[in-house]
């Protein structure tokens, strides 16, 4: 198999990244609450509205395992969550998008409940 170079790659990447958020945005799925979540902190960290914990992610899992997800949901929610997540800083960094004063406003209070734990209103 054939890899592509980075200069081809790279465009097919900022192409795939939006439909990737929605294959795994399955309405209320462990791997859907992932990539809301994996959107939210990218965000936040690109517009400077706050940054994840070192256990966020294992903090998310734990919750959703709690809310009754078994080891295959949590799997593709760690899936889901890490490529989001490389998706959006690739896309960022090829394409910066400028926050507006609003957008800031409301990805602080979001970055607040995720860092108490509140997964629940992703």
């Amino acid at each position: 198999m054939a890899l592509l170079p980075i200069g081809r790659a790279l465009p097919l990447a900022l192409l795939m990244a939006p439909l990737l958020g929605a294959c795994v945005a399955h309405g209320d799925s462990s791997a859907g609450r992932a990539s809301a979540l994996a959107t939210t902190v990218s965000r936040a960290i690109a517009c400077k509205a706050g940054s994840p914990q070192r256990t966020t992610l294992d903090r998310f899992l734990a919750a959703e395992k709690a809310r009754g997800a078994d080891d295959q949901q949590i799997a593709a929610a760690r899936a889901a969550y890490v490529g989001v997540s490389e998706a959006e800083m690739v896309n960022q960094a090829v394409k910066p998008q400028a926050c507006t004063v609003q957008e800031r406003t409301e990805l602080k209070a979001r970055m607040g409940r995720i860092r108490a734990g509140e997964f629940d209103k992703l």
